[in-house]
């Protein structure tokens, strides 16, 4: 997988879980842990983070 890829799937992944979070299906708890192991398991860095969420 590319960076651009993998930049990708993470913004996609992270839009999914906002729009849960916003619908009420899912509780901040629930997004904060998500979006934590998210970015662990695919090991995004603080730098990529700061530059992806601009």
């Amino acid at each position: 997988m590319t960076d651009e890829q993998r930049k990708e799937l993470f913004l996609k992944q992270v839009k999914t879980m906002k729009t849960l979070l916003e619908h009420g299906a899912i509780s901040r708890e629930q997004y904060d842990f998500s979006y934590n192991g998210l970015v662990t398991k695919m090991g995004i860095t603080e730098k990529e983070l700061s530059e992806w969420m601009k």
